[in-house]
């Protein structure tokens, strides 16, 4: 094996030598600073991405918290809606509620006035017939034609007895 031969260590050593010095030189000078390039463009590139992330993250929690707060806010006028829609429902309701209640107050006052006024007629007709059955009780009893006036005063001062005792 010629590498093996001591004669040939020499020119051996010195072409290693000189070939290792020649990759370390294109090495150094070309193709070291083109590996350093790239890796730092890679940690501005990285150091870029882990800002703008930060700044992204950052302008998410305030979007988050500006979503929040008008959630908030939205809640909140949407509860004061309600109230006061409520609120207006209620006294609508009230107010209608006065006015039917006046209006069948008035009804009822006027229902009482007929029926006062219907049982009066009654009561009326009642007495008259009342005379002129007394009239005619007497006559046939008696035999005695009695005239109207004389007979009307006993039923009405008794009809009168019986009215109070009646409503009283």
């Amino acid at each position: 094996m010629p590498q093996l031969d001591p004669a040939v260590f020499l020119p051996q050593i010195f072409w290693l030598f000189i070939l290792f010095g020649l990759i370390y030189l294109f090495i150094a000078h070309s193709a070291a600073p083109k590996i350093t390039r790239v890796l730092e463009r890679r940690q501005d590139q990285i150091a870029t991405d882990l800002e703008e992330a930060e700044r992204l993250q950052g302008e998410a929690e305030e979007a988050r918290a500006a979503y929040e707060k008008a959630m908030e806010e939205a809640r909140a006028h949407a509860l004061a809606t309600v109230a006061s829609k409520r609120n207006a429902l209620k006294l609508e309701l009230e107010s209608e509620y006065s006015d039917l209640t006046g209006k069948l107050a008035a009804q009822a006052a006027a229902s009482e006035e007929k029926i006062s006024a219907a049982k009066n007629k009654a009561l009326d007709d009642i007495r008259a017939m009342s005379v002129d059955i007394c009239r005619d009780i007497i006559r046939a009893v008696s035999g005695l034609d009695l005239d109207e006036k004389i007979v009307a005063p006993a039923v009405n001062s008794r009809f009168d007895a019986l009215k109070e005792k009646a409503n009283g």
